[in-house]
This record gives structure tokens, sequence and C-alpha cells, in this order.
């Protein structure tokens, strides 16, 4: 069977949400005292935010720590899923910040969706390993090379977080479509690899570092390899609402931005571990440091745009935005 592509799925996705971004639309051109309410500094002042499986660290380090109240914003953090599920939600209207990935934000906005990077989180660390090809112990596989033929587990299927693997299947000699791609939550890898299910999983984040930790092996990590430096989960907003409220959209960012500084700050550590301990509902003694990626709310756009122009080598994605062209225009840039 011919796998599904990302439109397929992202379409799929947004069925029940088409109303809610005709609404969005009417809404940025609204009322005269809604426009005003959307001028320059304006907007909402209560706010829904999306966080996904990885990466939510900040957004509650924003909220423990004040942040958000000191920006003059009241906000409603609400857990996720994949980022196109994620992205959904704020088209249609029942979030107004989202955690997508860079891949699929690529992916929207090159079909057209109304959709901006607002600004960034999670990035690649090119020095560290937070994830990686991962096998059984006993498993024949021993390279890339091997996947051919084979079944893997990633986490979406065609939304672009796959084409690190796809990318090391191609240095690798094989042809990146002899692999069979299956879609499995982070959380369940483990039980598709002990099961079976799947031959390998391109699994991320603490979901990495416990397999690993489990005694399974880890044959590659192309993420570090081809993608170093690259934003992977940006915050993300449809036009239309940017439209209405910049101002928000400004205060969000300020707000995420000290969250990033608490968040990379060593003396901080115990506290995002905390956080990580308590959203995944373990024990502290569970969560590996070793698992948290640096986050950053700047866009580093040459590494972003590598990311759009491998998806596009890759077939992924045809006429593409530029990184530049995918950002709002309040989101922070990284400075050369």
């Amino acid at each position: 069977m011919e796998k599904p592509t990302f439109y397929t799925r992202f379409t799929q996705a947004l069925v029940p949400a088409v109303a809610g971004l005709a609404l969005l639309s009417l809404a940025a051109c609204g009322s005269p005292s809604e426009a005003a309410a959307g001028g320059e500094s304006g907007g909402k002042s209560a706010i829904k935010v999306v966080v996904a499986p990885i990466h939510f660290e900040t957004a509650y380090v924003a909220e423990e720590q004040g942040y958000f109240k000191e920006a003059g914003l009241a906000v409603e953090i609400v857990p996720g899923a994949d980022p196109s599920a994620n992205l959904a939600q704020t088209v249609s209207g029942q979030a107004d910040i989202t955690t997508a990935s860079w891949g699929v934000m690529t992916s929207a906005t090159a079909k057209g969706m109304p959709v901006r990077v607002i600004s960034g989180n999670g990035v690649v660390d090119p020095k560290a390993d937070n994830s990686g090809i991962v096998i059984p112990k006993n498993s024949p596989i021993k390279t890339v090379a091997d996947l051919k033929g084979k079944n893997v587990a990633v986490n979406g299927v065609n939304t672009g977080g796959d084409i690190p693997m796809l990318q090391a299947a191609m240095a690798a000699g094989i042809e990146p479509k002899s692999i069979t791609e299956i879609a499995v939550p982070y959380a369940g890898m483990q039980a598709a690899l002990e099961r079976g299910t799947v031959d390998a999983a391109f699994v991320a984040d603490s979901y990495y570092h416990q397999l690993v930790d489990a005694g399974f092996k880890s044959i590659a990590s192309p993420v570090r390899e081809f993608q170093g430096n690259m934003p992977v989960t940006v915050w993300a907003a449809t036009e239309p609402w940017l439209k209405s409220n910049p101002g928000t959209a400004k205060k969000f960012n300020e707000a995420m931005e000290k969250a990033s500084k608490f968040y990379s700050d060593p003396a901080n550590s115990a506290s995002v571990v905390a956080i990580s301990a308590r959203i995944k509902q373990v024990d502290t003694a569970k969560i590996n440091p070793k698992a948290y990626v640096p986050v950053n709310t700047a866009i580093n756009l040459a590494s972003g745009q590598a990311g759009i122009d491998a998806m596009e080598k890759l077939g992924f994605v045809k006429d593409p935005l530029t990184a530049e062209g995918m950002l709002w225009s309040g989101a922070p840039r990284f400075a050369k």
C-alpha cells in the first residue's frame, strides 16, 4: 500500500477545523473594537497554548516562574499530541498558540496553510545524541543499510520528523522508500520493539535515553549528524490570529525567552526535572538529565533552510517557502 502523504494526513486532521479557520479569518477583519484590540501592541490576554509530549518544559517554566503573569498573560497549557494534530487545534480555533515542528510547518506552509512560526523552542544539539535509530539488543540489524525492507517506528509518517533517518538511508546507499515507516507514539516504541511489531525505532528525547538505558542499541544518530543547530520544535499560530493579536504573540515570546534562560541554567536543573517528572507522572529518579535538548527562541535561518532543502530533495514538499518566509514578522531571528 502506498504511504499516506503528509498532505493527506494533515487534511484529514483539519476537516473539523475548516469552519474554525473561516471564523478566525473573519475575526481578523472584525468590528472596529476588535481591530483596535489587535493593534500594534494589542490582543488577547487569556490564551490557550498546546504543548507536545517532548520539549514541553519551557512552557511550564514560564507558568511556574510567573513569566506569563509578568507579561500580562493568563495562559492555559493543554497537553497535545503529534505536531500536525497540534497545529490543527490552532487552525480550528481550539487553541491560540501551539508547539509544532519545523518539518510540519514546512509542509503546511508549502501547501498554503495560513500558519507561521512565532518563535523557536527545542534545537538539535550538534554535539550530543538525544535521538537515534534504536534496535533490540539481539537484532541482526547492524547498520542503517540493514534497514532496507524493514519496518521502522516513527512518531509521524511523512511529517518531516523522519527526514534525518531518510537522509541517513541515502548516505548508507539504500533507497529511503525501501524502509516501511510505522506511526508509533514515542511512549509506545519500546513495546513495539519488544513485541516485534517493528524492527527498529527512530526515537527522540527522554524516550531515546530510556530505550538505551533498557539495553536497546542505537545504530545511528542522524538528527545530530544531519541537522545540527536546526530548530526542532517551534511555537506557531495562524496568520489571522497573529493579525488580531500581535501584542499577545510578542508578550508570549518575551515570557518564553525568560523561560528558555531559566531552563538553560544548570542551577535550575532540579526544577526542570521536577516539571518533567510531574507531567510524565514518573519519579524524578527516572528522568535522565542527558535527555534535555538546547532551547532557543531565536530561529537559526541557515540551519532551518537546510532542513527545508532536505525535505524538498526527498520529495516531501514542492516549492516550499524559505525559512524567512515561514516566520511571523515579530519572530526572533538568530544573530549571525
